[in-house]
């Protein structure tokens, strides 16, 4: 995991200059064309992000993001003219199961994957392949970087090589604050319960540092949106739980700032990770600032980062999701994917 965390500099760049050197005939790019994104776990969270971006990219477009399970259960009409679906590995059942619906109802897609091979590859209409991404751990981190950037690049109107370096460089500084991560790591100690916050283009983020918190470290964490927080959980928080905010605009700096007071009367733990260039941050990272539509990709890698030293603080291996418990192995066979 920490190999696959290191490397999204690279994955991140390469994909981005790959991205702007495809030439789709998909209208991934056309504001007119109703767009679909799908995908299921790690993936439906890059979904998320390319949703948020394409509306950003496009304001007025129509745009929705769904679970590939969802869409699969309850398709209803095809409300959309592209779809772009995301799978690190190509190889996702209900994944690929909603590809072929999408195909079957006409609807051209365009895969975004790690995997030079993989039966959704098959049946996509076409096929962008991220740079540097396929994962070696189970814990997936550069894959989910790499996604992102590919669709945030590939809804644009046109490539911008500035705007990619800028990104570049960020996801650089990130990974440069890991000692600063390691240090919120020894102060959080045993606190078992986390509740990752997160509205707007940090939805996504807060969904998937939650995900990763639970894959990676076995101890419990859910997502909620930032003005969530300050209506109705507070009565859940006491001083084991700790919560991290993640922050991209100044309306959820201060909210953000707000929920994050109260949870301190509490006696619960918390963490900020901003990228609106706010104010200065007594406990947290203060990360460069980026376009809203890119922002997850820099937003989870001090997550990502606080997960592993997790894990590896308390004795885990974090990239097996458990399985060297048998109950865990247990209940993973007793089911497919």
């Amino acid at each position: 995991m920490h190999e696959m965390i290191r490397r999204q500099h690279v994955a991140v760049k390469a994909t981005l200059a790959a991205a702007g050197e495809f030439h789709t005939q998909l209208p991934v790019r056309d504001p007119k064309a109703r767009l679909l994104t799908l995908g299921i776990g790690t993936s439906y969270h890059a979904a998320l992000a390319v949703a948020f971006a394409a509306r950003e990219a496009s304001p007025g477009r129509v745009v929705e993001a769904r679970p590939a399970f969802e869409f699969l259960d309850t398709p209803a009409e095809m409300g959309s003219d592209v779809a772009m679906v995301f799978s690190e590995s190509a190889e996702t059942h209900v994944t690929v199961r909603a590809m072929e619906l999408l195909r079957s109802r006409k609807v051209p897609t365009l895969l975004v994957t790690a995997a030079p091979q993989g039966e959704g590859r098959a049946v996509a209409t076409e096929v962008f392949e991220t740079k540097h991404a396929q994962e070696s751990s189970w814990t997936h981190t550069v894959s989910y970087s790499a996604a992102i950037a590919a669709g945030w690049a590939l809804v644009q109107p046109r490539p911008d090589p500035v705007a990619d370096a800028t990104v570049v460089q960020a996801v650089e500084d990130a990974l440069a604050l890991e000692p600063r991560v390691m240090e919120t790591v020894e102060a959080l100690g045993d606190r078992d319960r986390f509740l990752i916050v997160g509205s707007g283009s940090a939805a996504a983020s807060a969904r998937e540092a939650a995900l990763k918190i639970r894959e990676a470290t076995r101890r419990f964490a859910a997502a909620v949106g930032v003005e969530e927080l300050l209506h109705g959980v507070l009565p859940s928080v006491n001083e084991r739980t700790a919560v991290l905010a993640i922050t991209g605009t100044s309306l959820e700096r201060r909210r953000a700032d707000e929920g994050l007071a109260a949870v301190r009367h509490l006696d619960g733990f918390t963490w900020l990770v901003d990228t609106s260039a706010g104010p200065s941050i007594e406990s947290g990272l203060s990360l460069p600032p980026v376009p809203p539509g890119i922002a997850p990709v820099v937003q989870a890698i001090p997550l990502q980062s606080l997960a592993y030293w997790m894990a590896v603080q308390d004795g885990l291996n974090p990239d097996i999701m458990g399985l060297d418990d048998p109950k865990v192995l247990a209940a993973r066979r007793s089911f497919g994917i």
